[in-house]
């Protein structure tokens, strides 16, 4: 039998990095992948112990780059729940500089295996869509499904309401206490319900989860604008993957509540 060699996530990152420099044109596409940091139970983890890890080419002055990794978790705001942002980032690290031992400033950690083994498949996955311009590529990335976890007491006065619980029973032709009580989860002690049909509720959810079941391990998607691409916000949910504790403020850039966005009423 031939004994197959098994690269140390070091070593993979030497044969694939060791020789790229950050003077190539900057790729017009970010990746999106996660690591969970507790228990993930029937496809649900709580946003908390979610990081949401970015990669992506990010202009450094002088016609070089730096290949930016990131790492954001998520909270509870009024509005629903906000990814990123200066407050949930975990970590900032240049992908170009090689790891180290402790990981100090922006280089990874050697003992961050998971990590520096998810970065280093972002950037195969990057590169596979440079070479191959026909795979597929999200318009925008994609954020996972919410759940908000409510005490079961508190479910006979639960209300739905919202563009998105209105839509859908627009499709379906049903009413929005039907889908309510249809699609109601019951895990963990807790009654679940779509974060974004429930939110005006913020006040009583004990948590939020986030649901994995059908979210990808990786996702490719479109970026041409920074930070527009890396900021926004969809079914009560807003990110923002550019801003974190180890970057300045971008001038002109506003951030905390979404413009345009109604603060729940407290029950």
């Amino acid at each position: 039998m031939i004994a197959t060699e098994i690269r140390s996530p070091l070593d993979q990152w030497r044969w694939r990095l060791g020789g790229r420099h950050g003077n190539r044109s900057p790729r017009p596409l970010g990746a999106l992948g996660y690591l969970a940091r507790g228990p993930v139970l029937e496809g649900l983890v709580e946003i908390e112990k979610l990081v949401l890890v970015v990669l992506y080419d990010e202009p450094a002055g002088q016609g070089q780059h730096s290949l930016r990794l990131a790492g954001y978790s998520g909270a509870s705001v009024p509005w629903g729940v906000k990814w990123g942002g200066s407050q949930q980032c975990k970590f900032n690290k240049n992908l170009l500089l090689q790891p180290v031992a402790d990981g100090p400033g922006l280089r990874l950690s050697t003992a961050g295996s998971d990590l520096l083994r998810l970065g280093l498949q972002l950037d195969r996955d990057l590169d596979r869509h440079i070479r191959y311009p026909s795979l597929p590529v999200r318009p925008q990335l994609r954020l996972p499904y919410l759940w908000a976890g409510f005490k079961p007491a508190d479910v006979s006065s639960m209300t739905g309401e919202g563009p998105e619980l209105a839509a859908y029973g627009r499709r379906t032709g049903r009413s929005p206490q039907r889908l309510l009580e249809g699609i109601r989860r019951d895990c963990f002690g807790l009654s679940l319900y779509p974060l974004c049909w429930v939110s005006h509720h913020w006040q009583q959810a004990v948590t939020v989860f986030a649901d994995l079941e059908r979210f990808p391990r990786r996702q490719v998607f479109s970026l041409r604008r920074l930070p527009g691409d890396l900021i926004g916000y969809r079914d009560a949910a807003e990110h923002d993957f550019y801003h974190n504790r180890f970057r300045p403020h971008v001038q002109g850039h506003r951030q905390g509540r979404p413009r345009r966005m109604r603060l729940p009423v407290a029950d």
